[in-house]
């Protein structure tokens, strides 16, 4: 065998050797100058899952994954076309669907005219190790991620954290932590660095918080620090653990900026020293009731002055402990309807001694210690009201005294009026009856005019009298109120009305002003009954005990509805005379049942 030949078979068994171990290794194509695909080897079947009479004839897409951007093929096609290797990862997709990854090397293969005219593809599997890079890229884009949402929400509850570090006790502080203390991210911390950043007057406290923490004790405390913006409170918490030997083996902790929380913690010390004040020291009795129960849950120092319960005891008290029995039914309803803190009408309440107090309220809804309740403010008017009342009275008896004095001067006027009429016109009138009667008629018609003349003189005479009888008070005609009233009964003997009397008086121990009032009241009831009643028979009973005089009218005439009958002259003067001397007025009658008239004065002792 000649020697060429020799050399020939010995290289051809060596390719196929490289051919054989290429193929059991890479997955190998060849494709024509336009793309397509002129050779596949057994493991580009086996990986794509593609049969190779579905490859041959098909260009590179056929297994396109989508991943990569058309930029990247591009590229690689601009290379090899050039004549030059190009290498990288690519990702395609297998007939099933399912994805894997090659490192590709596609070299161009020459013609006898050094002219590209097919590309050889050998790529290598690295499908697990993509996948796995991917799996550490997502845990540190995960870390990544979950780093940055710690040093938000860290920021968001402005709270970080440390962590101390064993052997060295060096310490790691989180971003918020840095920027809680205001020293740059990354600065190494120490546990002396820390303690310079404590306020100088908390110090000593840090440090033995610490200490007494590396013995055992829970290390959660509150103080400040200094930074480059100012004074700041801080609240720390830390784990501790340690081995069987009592060393410290792990230190945890937590770092929060409170001062916004201090600054309103202060700020509601204030308020609350200020509303203490306001509340204690309120002229006005205040106190805060629950809503629900209507229990006092506070009160202040006025309240408990005014109603005289010792603080502890009121603080038993409901409202309607204080509220008079008769005014519980109106609360329960106010309190039902809603209508309670709408009510500022003036109220009875009673103290702790008994003594009922008129108050007027001031109710507002609010929040006390987490519960619902009535805030309260009352005025007290009884004081006002006393004085109002007194001021009434003052008006009433001036009023009544300037009655009085109307009234007296109306009788000493009716006296005048009934005494000229007795002592002048009256004589004037039987002087002329006189002189007519002593007149000698010359005929029958002069007789007759002489007669009727007479006749009317001694009618007007009489007519008078009456008049000036009426006029003129019982006792400037020297008799006792009992002869006068009995006198004013002959009214009746023109109507037949049978008048009975009971009147039982001690006289001397009643003012002439009194007197002389009973008198007209007796008459002008005569006078309504003569007009009206078409009684037959009158009662008239007066009684007279300590304190007390009492007179009683009665008669069994027509009688009227007092709802449907508007009060005549007369009945009005009834009851203006007995308002003028304290006296009250009762009045009974009904149709066809006569009338009563009641009246009670009070009288001197």
């Amino acid at each position: 065998m000649p020697s060429w030949r020799k050399q020939y078979n010995e290289l051809l068994f060596t390719l196929r050797a490289y051919q054989s171990a290429v193929n059991a290794a890479a997955i190998v194509s060849i494709t024509d100058i336009e793309g397509k695909i002129i050779y596949v080897n057994d493991k580009f079947v086996e990986v794509s899952k593609y049969p190779a009479s579905e490859l041959i004839g098909q260009k590179h897409r056929i297994i396109n994954s989508d991943y990569h951007p058309s930029i990247f093929f591009k590229e690689m096609w601009k290379t090899i076309r050039q004549g030059h290797h190009w290498r990288g990862e690519i990702k395609n997709k297998a007939k099933d669907g399912t994805y894997y990854w090659v490192d590709t090397i596609i070299t161009p293969v020459l013609d006898e005219n050094n002219k590209v005219f097919q590309f050889l593809s050998v790529r290598n599997l690295i499908t697990a190790q993509k996948e796995n890079e991917e799996k550490l890229i997502r845990v540190q884009e995960e870390l990544l991620k979950r780093e940055k949402q710690l040093n938000d929400a860290q920021q968001v509850v402005k709270t970080g954290s440390w962590y101390m570090h064993f052997p060295g006790h060096s310490i790691e502080w989180s971003e918020e932590t840095y920027r809680i203390f205001e020293i740059p991210s990354g600065t190494p911390v120490s546990y002396e660095l820390f303690l310079e950043k404590v306020h100088p007057a908390d110090r000593e406290f840090v440090h033995k918080s610490w200490q007494a923490a590396l013995g055992g004790s829970p290390y959660e405390i509150e103080h400040r620090i200094i930074t480059y913006s100012g004074e700041k409170w801080v609240s720390e918490k830390a784990s501790l653990e340690f081995d069987s030997s009592r060393s410290l083996t792990k230190a945890l902790g937590t770092v929060q900026d409170i001062t916004d929380k201090k600054r309103t913690e202060e700020a509601l010390k204030e308020s609350e020293t200020l509303y203490k004040s306001l509340f204690n020291n309120s002229p006005f009795p205040v106190g805060i009731l629950d809503k629900e129960t209507m229990q006092f849950m506070e009160v202040n120092d006025t309240a408990v002055s005014l109603y005289g319960y010792p603080k502890d005891e009121f603080l038993r008290l409901t409202a309607y402990d204080i509220r008079v029995p008769e005014q519980h039914d109106k609360l329960k309803e106010q309190l039902a309807g809603g209508n309670y803190i709408w009510d500022r009408t003036i109220r009875s309440h009673r103290k702790k001694n008994g003594e009922i107090i008129y108050i007027e309220p001031y109710i507002t809804e609010i929040s006390y210690k987490g519960k619902q309740a009535y805030l309260i403010t009352i005025n007290n008017v009884t004081e006002k009201l006393r004085l109002q009342e007194q001021l009434i009275q003052s008006k009433i008896t001036r009023q009544k005294e300037i009655n009085r004095a109307s009234m007296e001067a109306q009788e000493k006027n009716r006296a005048e009026i009934g005494r000229e009429l007795h002592d002048n016109v009256n004589q004037l009138l039987v002087a002329s009856n006189l002189y007519l009667k002593h007149v000698s008629p010359v005929s029958d018609k002069d007789k007759e005019y002489l007669g009727k003349s007479i006749r009317i003189t001694t009618e007007a005479i009489q007519e008078i009298r009456k008049l000036s009888w009426s006029l003129v008070p019982p006792a400037l005609n020297d008799l006792s109120l009992k002869d006068a009233i009995e006198n004013l009964s002959q009214n009746f003997a023109l109507t037949q009305t049978l008048v009975e009397f009971d009147i039982n008086l001690c006289e001397e121990t009643l003012e002439e002003g009194l007197k002389i009032n009973l008198y007209r009241i007796i008459q002008e009831q005569f006078s309504n009954i003569i007009k009206y009643a078409a009684a037959s028979k009158v009662k008239i009973i007066m009684k007279q005990q300590p304190g007390l005089l009492t007179l009683e009218i009665t008669d069994n005439g027509k009688g009227f509805d007092p709802k449907q009958t508007a009060k005549g002259i007369g009945l009005t003067n009834i009851l203006h005379r007995a308002e003028t001397y304290n006296g009250k007025v009762c009045i009974d009658s009904s149709l066809g049942n006569g009338c009563r008239i009641y009246l009670e004065f009070i009288t001197a002792q």
